[in-house]
């Protein structure tokens, strides 16, 4: 019988922030953590070069980081350990929310390890993420061109993971499949089952750097104690990839969606994921003119955006359970140190935007400021009031424009070329707010590991004493309506007690601009958001009566919006683009600075294990702070939200 062989792949997870602020993050793996894992690795091969005790892999990015800018000294360290096998990368450059980003600057991200395997001599065809429990299906035609078989995701260990199998082929529409592993944490021992081929992980986590040489020998002896009659060697994700390739037929094949759980993430700052659309927009432009060097500096460093880390651990540094309500929230904020630090990391996350920019040169330069200040909310309309009272139609541009009276949400449009769209309220806002039960709802229905850090990331301790919080959804009031042959602006109030004591806005203006006779562009701005740490979200509805097959336009793919695995992120998904068919006509909707959308009637606080069900419609989450961890814990200011709508 054939001893089972085991791939110990040592690693420790990158968060390019979270312990600390990203730049010391930086300076911590540059200065300590690369060189501790060479130091581990030149340790045994003096020992023995043919024995296999330790290789440190990681992603790309760190790797090409550390050769780009480093002295020549350390460089030519690491270029020696690389060269001897005792490093090692894989092909992403570190762990994304890859919903959030278009196929371009996905391939943006791949070309840090095509650019070490070429320098080196080295073919990569292995990829791991970590801590983000899903990923949507439009990865896989990516990976699958640029070479890649095999995916290891290792999830939180407290998030619930998908519902799919610990080893499969997952194949995209267009026929591409890689091989992915799943685990129920950032990677532990899996045997291939009907093979004599193990993957092991010795994985450290956040931020913790390598193992030291005794640590990497209690992980050798440890593993042996568990399984003494295996062939275990210190190797890498390619390694077992190559193992396990000709054997892909037996695993069993998945061909859905799989999704995001943690990607309402990217609804926290949104005048940076705005800002970042803008720019990935002009990347896409950029990567179909041609890339210059300067042109792929720019892709590289956008894609450090989208990299799932977003600021400093809230449990650990902002740390404060009693200033909930408005007045106590901005004492702390003006006086207390641990809010200004937090803040000061989300700002560091906003600037990878400008120094993404500052790598074009000057004609480029110029386009990218450009797409910026568009990107920059705008908006001081003054209110022309107006009676209320039953729906009233307008034109403008050849479009009919129907309103309700009371709230102001459009009741139906119709285009120049006659073709309509109706809804009770076909396109709504809401500001909706959440207390401590809510909070206990979401980590009752989400979390599979109630262990101390997991309530802090997911909870909102204190939040129970909050004299202000409510669990609420407030619709609008129509304030005034201004009207010119070129656009329509509807002007909306939101109750006073919403915008006094917690974060809605203090008015709202939904701004619509014919086009052409196939496409409107529709401007909602949210005038006067006041910063608001307590759970909040503010969601635009589109809910066409008798509305189907709503389908995702996703990393590239278009895929139906409900054909998600169970325990998925079918509820909440970051789209380019949203379709459905209507009687009579075939609606899209582009969000420009909002990606995520939802269900229209699906609850927003409490995990839904079960596929989504868009038969009433859809809405578009337009900032919430429904998550710690290291997001953003609150925004203000004037946001606004764009969305080309095509009717045809």
């Amino acid at each position: 019988m054939t001893a089972p062989a085991i791939h110990l792949v040592f690693k420790t997870h990158l968060d390019i922030g979270f312990t600390q602020l990203a730049e010391r993050v930086r300076r911590q793996y540059h200065d300590v953590f690369i060189p501790g894992a060479i130091d581990t690795g030149e340790h045994f091969l003096r020992e023995d070069p043919q024995q296999s005790l330790f290789v440190w892999t990681t992603g790309a990015w760190l790797i090409w980081d550390h050769l780009e800018t480093q002295p020549p000294e350390r460089v030519r360290r690491l270029e020696r350990a690389i060269e001897h096998g005792l490093i090692r990368w894989h092909a992403l450059p570190f762990t994304t929310h890859s919903e959030l980003m278009s196929p371009a600057l996905f391939r943006a991200g791949l070309s840090y390890a095509q650019e070490l395997d070429r320098r080196f001599g080295i073919k990569t065809c292995a990829a791991k993420m970590t801590d983000v429990p899903g990923h949507t299906l439009g990865i896989v035609p990516l990976l699958a061109r640029a070479g890649v078989k095999f995916l290891h995701i290792g999830v939180n260990s407290a998030s619930t993971p998908p519902d799919v199998p610990d080893l499969f082929r997952w194949r995209a529409p267009g026929g591409e499949e890689i091989l992915v592993a799943y685990q129920r944490s950032y990677g532990s021992t899996h045997f291939v089952e009907g093979a004599d081929i193990a993957l092991s992980f010795a994985h450290t986590n956040d931020n913790l750097g390598p193992q030291s040489v005794g640590q990497a020998i209690d992980c050798h002896r440890d593993l042996r104690d568990e399984y003494p009659d295996a062939d275990i060697r210190a190797s890498t994700l390619d390694a077992f990839a190559e193992s396990i390739w000709p054997l892909r037929e037996r695993f069993p094949l998945v061909e859905r969606e799989i999704g995001d759980s943690w990607i309402h993430g990217v609804g926290t700052d949104p005048v940076k994921v705005s800002r970042f659309l803008e720019l990935q927009r002009l990347y896409d432009r950029f990567d179909d003119e041609g890339l210059t060097p300067q042109r792929a500096a720019f892709g590289r460093r956008l894609c450090l955006v989208p990299e799932h880390t977003w600021g400093v651990d809230i449990k650990t540094y902002l740390r404060d359970e009693t200033h909930w309500d408005r007045e106590d929230f901005e004492r702390a904020r003006r006086d207390d140190p641990r809010f200004a630090f937090c803040e000061s990391s989300w700002n560091e996350q906003r600037a990878y935007l400008d120094s993404a920019v500052d790598a074009l040169a000057d004609e480029d330069r110029a386009l990218g400021q450009a797409n910026l200040a568009v990107a920059s909310p705008g908006g001081g309309e003054s209110a022309v009031h107006a009676s209320a009272g039953a729906a009233s139609t307008i034109e403008v541009g050849g479009w009919r424009i129907a309103i309700d009276r009371d709230s102001g949400s459009v009741r139906s449009i119709a285009s120049p070329n006659g073709t309509r769209i109706e809804g009770d309220q076909l396109i709504a806002y809401a500001y909706e707010s959440y207390d401590a039960n809510d909070v206990a709802t979401q980590m009752r229905t989400y979390l599979t590991d109630r262990v101390r850090w997991a309530l802090l990331d997911h909870g909102r301790p204190g939040l129970e004493h909050a004299r202000t919080a409510r669990s609420a959804r407030y619709g609008t009031q129509l304030a005034g309506v201004e009207s010119a042959p070129d656009r329509l602006v509807l002007h909306w109030l939101t109750p006073t007690i919403a915008h006094a004591q917690l974060g809605a806005p203090g008015r709202v203006s939904l701004h619509v601009h014919p086009h052409d006779p196939n496409r409107l562009r529709i401007e909602l701005v949210l005038h006067d958001k006041a910063a608001n740490r307590m759970p909040e979200a503010s969601f635009l509805a589109f809910t066409p009566a008798g509305a189907g097959n709503w389908q995702l336009h996703k990393l590239g793919l278009w895929l139906s919006a409900a054909d998600v695995v169970r325990n998925g992120g079918g509820a909440l998904q970051a789209a380019t683009a949203v379709r459905a068919a209507v009687p009579g006509a075939a609606l899209q909707i582009f969000p420009l600075d909002s990606p995520l959308v939802a269900p229209a009637n699906a609850a927003f606080m409490g995990f839904a294990s079960a596929p989504p069900d868009f038969a009433t419609g859809i809405r578009f989450n337009l900032h919430n702070n429904k998550w710690g961890t290291n997001f953003p814990m609150w925004c203000e200011g004037t946001l606004r939200f764009r969305f080309d709508l095509d009717l045809a």
